[in-house]
């Protein structure tokens, strides 16, 4: 079960926790997007309903699953 904790978009960054929990395929696409643990993330937006969140990471934008995101920080 997901935190029901709200983050909110900001300017610290947030730093990578772990890619346990997700699948292979994945885990191999945001290591070849650059994402390891402890990589500092930005969240820039969150859309409703838990869709996808934009994060900023390397100086690109992108747009991961909102169940990914919590994952890659230590969330539930």
């Amino acid at each position: 079960m997901l935190s029901q904790t709200a983050i909110t978009p900001t300017t610290a960054p947030l730093h990578i926790q772990q890619f346990t929990g997700l699948d292979e395929q994945t885990v191999q696409r945001l290591h070849s997007l650059g994402l390891t643990v402890g990589s500092a993330l930005v969240p820039v937006r969150f859309y409703p309903f838990h869709g996808p969140v934009i994060i900023n990471v390397n100086q690109q934008q992108i747009g991961i699953r909102y169940t990914v995101f919590q994952t890659l920080i230590g969330g539930d």
